[in-house]
């Protein structure tokens, strides 16, 4: 078929369709044996090869962070300006690790964003725990760069103790406004997964090879 032909019937198609009726939303979820939600969910993250430290005081994340980039042998990082816990970045520039801007300038573009190249270790704080699959949902916007979770070898995520929930479907059902009030939500499960042909799973070629969670209390 000719390709304008082709285009031309899928723009008629797409201004003449008609989008079935959504379904109603329920008024509860149904009811669920008892979990307990901590523990769930730090089983299903270990289970998914993310590592799980602490529940740890707010003021200890910024040592538990720093004890993840010694670790890994980190030289930069990347971190979100609104961090749930203070002290983290001032922590890790003071063991001399360069601090990379989330922000892309425009008339430096290119070159800003060569520097990812070397970024070692991105940290985020997390908007919701979700216990049966061990996920932690990233909200993105000013001042939380996508970088910081999408680039690094290594990715921080912190994570309050209170915000963990059952599946995506019962924080949705609770907060609905969270859903529908952000335009970039990111559902983590673990480090970047591919697989090939010969179902061999190869961590980290598209996203993180370490995923660290710091449950804070």
């Amino acid at each position: 078929m000719d390709r304008d032909v082709f285009l031309a019937r899928v723009g008629q198609s797409a201004m003449t369709a008609h989008l079935p009726e959504a379904l109603a939303v329920p008024d509860r979820l149904p009811d669920l044996d008892f979990e307990d939600l901590q523990a769930l969910f730090r089983e299903r993250a270990q289970d998914v090869d993310a590592v799980v430290h602490g529940a740890v005081g707010r003021h200890g994340v910024p040592r538990a962070v720093a004890g993840i980039a010694a670790g890994h042998h980190c030289r930069s990082f990347m971190a979100w300006e609104d961090l749930p816990a203070s002290g983290v970045a001032s922590a890790l520039t003071a063991m001399g690790l360069e601090r990379v801007k989330g922000e892309v300038p425009i008339d430096a573009r290119i070159e800003h964003q060569m520097e990812y190249r070397e970024l070692d270790l991105g940290i985020t704080g997390a908007t919701v725990g979700l216990a049966e699959s061990g996920s932690v949902v990233l909200d993105h916007g000013p001042g939380r760069p996508r970088m910081a979770s999408l680039v690094p070898e290594v990715h921080v995520a912190l994570l309050d103790l209170t915000l963990i929930e059952r599946t995506l479907a019962h924080w949705a059902h609770r907060r609905p406004e969270a859903v529908a009030d952000s335009a970039n939500l990111v559902i983590v499960t673990g480090p970047s997964r591919t697989g090939d042909i010969e179902q061999q799973l190869t961590l980290g070629v598209h996203g993180p090879k370490h995923v660290h969670i710091v449950l804070m209390k």
